[in-house]
């Protein structure tokens, strides 16, 4: 029996100034990135394919489709979860986040949703919903909370007209303006959850559009990162540790992707075909 596969395609080229102190996060190539995700899921067959472009991509919907998928999925099953928008970060109340040295780094990763930030500790949440051996596969064309809490090379998140680059990565003042406002708000919603990735039955491959401490940046009509996903995706590539050697081949000096997995590593992830539904034989619960 075939199994079952989920597709969610998240892209926003602005969000609400209402959410954010006056800030409409302008962008300018997101919505095609989900446009990319969308055509790799459709022609791998994905049964299940939805798209939450700019005002659609709010927290409730978003939480809505994983809450959807989570109860749909069974042992086997894929669940592709694609981002590309604005990433941020906000202060982390419950002290569950660290850094590459394993110390408390003191922020929580987010995506910037259309109305607010969502952050990794909803995702975390989301994910431990779903059942074992279910494979949970994400794309984010977004910088992390890493460059604005460690102090990355600032670089200006306005267009560039000479190469048309811009960074996807929200400014530290509106972020702390932000928080300040909906502080209440995000205090609450991290109070409420207590989950992390050790807590998660399903198998998670993150692939990441650049390190903690780098920005991601987008150029003409894609994001870099997903642009060169499209570009090597039109190669045989047999596994997602290949994808992640060939998405590194000749990417920018300034930025660097990254790939890390979590959760019930005894389903061997990593070895499948990218977007492929089926499992490799003897995975499968």
């Amino acid at each position: 029996m075939t199994p079952q596969s989920y597709a969610l395609h998240i892209g926003l080229n602005a969000v609400n100034p209402d959410g954010y102190e006056g800030w409409d996060g302008e962008l300018f190539a997101c919505e095609n990135d989900a446009a990319v995700y969308k055509a790799i899921a459709e022609k791998a067959g994905f049964q299940s394919i939805y798209s939450l472009l700019t005002k659609e991509a709010t927290s409730q919907n978003v939480l809505q489709h994983l809450q959807k998928a989570a109860s749909q999925l069974q042992s086997g099953d894929i669940l592709l979860l694609t981002y590309s928008g604005h990433g941020g970060s906000i202060i982390d109340t419950n002290q569950d986040e660290t850094n590459n040295f394993g110390e408390m780094d003191g922020f929580d990763e987010t995506w910037c949703l259309y109305d607010r930030q969502l952050i990794d500790d909803e995702l975390f949440d989301c994910f431990s919903r779903f059942k074992p051996g279910v494979r949970i596969l994400i794309f984010s064309d977004s910088c992390h909370s890493g460059s604005v809490a460690k102090a990355a090379e600032p670089l200006s998140t306005t267009l560039d007209p000479a190469t048309y680059t811009r960074a996807r990565e929200a400014p530290l003042d509106v972020l702390s303006r932000t928080y300040n406002k909906h502080k209440s708000e995000y205090d609450g919603i991290q109070a409420q959850l207590s989950a992390g990735p050790a807590d998660i039955a399903a198998y998670v491959v993150q692939f990441g559009a650049c390190q903690d401490d780098e920005l991601a940046m987008e150029v003409w009509g894609n994001g870099m990162f997903t642009a060169k996903v499209q570009e090597v995706m039109q190669e045989e590539i047999n596994s997602y540790t290949d994808l992640f050697i060939a998405i590194k081949k000749s990417f920018s000096a300034q930025q660097h992707p990254n790939l890390f997995h979590y959760g019930n590593k005894t389903y061997d992830f990593l070895a499948q075909a990218p977007f492929s539904i089926q499992p490799l034989v003897g995975t499968q619960g």
